[in-house]
This record gives C-alpha cells, structure tokens and sequence, in this order.
C-alpha cells in the first residue's frame, strides 16, 4: 500500500461517514424515528449497512450523532450571567431553528428514548455539555451571590429544557428566537437570592 492510498482511506471513511450522517438527517426529517430505515439511509448515502453498523453500536445512536452534528459550537462565555447561561444551551435552540433541524432533533431524542445505547449516548452528551457547565456556572455565581445557595441542578436543568423539549417533542410547535434567553433570565430571577 503506498502512502498515497493510506492517506485517502480517513478522508474516505470521513467522507463516507459524513454521507452517512447527513443520509440519517434527511431520513429522520422525512420520516421520523418509528419509520426509520438504516436500508434508506444506506442507499442515500452510497454505503453499505456493514459500514454503518460497525460505527455506531446502534441505529438510535446513529440518529441521535446525527442530530447532535447539528448544534454549532457554543458561543461567546462572555461576562453577564445571562449571556454565559443562554450561551451553554444556546446551540439547541440554533440548531431548531435552522432547515430540518427541529424534526431531526425531535427524531434523535425519541430514538434516546427507546434504544438503550442510544440513550445512554444522549444522557452522557447531555451531561458533558449542558449539566456539568450549568452546575460550574451556577457554583460561581453562587460565590459571587449571584445565586442562592440551596439551587438544585435538576430545577435548573427543568428551568432550561423543560419547556423546549415539550415544544418540541410534544406540541412540535416552533422554538422561537430568544427562547433560552428567557428561560435563562427566569432561572436567574428564581434562583435570585432572597
């Protein structure tokens, strides 16, 4: 094998992984996860079910990779409470908002719901990315008697999605521009030390 060839395998498996995901994209947007079709997602990406099965240990958690691929990095962790709050959870209500991404969304987390290595999945980014910053934060602002100090990270957590992922699995109604703003200046008021 010449060094030529090795160095376009990754960009292939990368290139074919891609395709993958963005075939789950477009499947669960036109169908859903209770319809879903990993034969559909094959033929659209050009790959075969061998390839797909030995990346994700589950079909579930290839939707749910799929629908996280879409969140943007976040954003600024500027100084303001509010601004370094909305900015952890912000990239969900970025990623609703643009093309199919609240269907896929929508999709991904139903697919955590019913596949276990997929939930597990979901549950492990979830903490990594929203929980454990939110709680970092709300310590420090706690110190900086910002917060009260009896909050609970779970009441926060509730505070934050509860209601987006009502609107969005539930009443599939739109996730408007600014929604985790307020939510983040509610939580700050209902925390607001006495």
């Amino acid at each position: 094998m010449t060094k030529q060839t090795r160095k376009q395998g990754p960009k292939r498996s990368e290139e074919s992984r891609a395709a993958i995901l963005e075939g789950t994209r477009e499947e669960l947007a036109e169908n859903g996860w209770r319809k879903f079709s990993v034969d559909s997602v094959a033929k659209r990406a050009h790959a075969s079910k061998q390839t797909i099965y030995r990346w994700w240990p589950s079909v579930g958690t290839m939707c749910v990779d799929s629908g996280l691929e879409l969140l943007p990095p976040q954003g600024r962790q500027g100084r303001d409470p509010i601004e370094r709050l909305t900015d952890i959870f912000l990239p969900l209500e970025i990623a609703c908002r643009a093309g199919h991404g609240h269907a896929v969304l929508r999709a991904s987390l139903i697919a955590a719901a019913d596949d276990q290595a997929a939930g597990e999945y979901w549950r492990k980014w979830m903490n990594d990315t929203l929980r454990m910053p939110l709680r970092n934060l709300l310590a420090e602002l706690t110190a900086k008697r910002i917060v009260r100090r009896d909050w609970d990270i779970d009441t926060a957590m509730q505070i934050m999605l509860g209601g987006f992922w009502h609107r969005l699995v539930f009443t599939r109604a739109p996730i408007t521009e600014g929604y985790i703003e307020t939510q983040a200046k509610l939580l700050l008021t209902l925390f607001a030390p006495e």
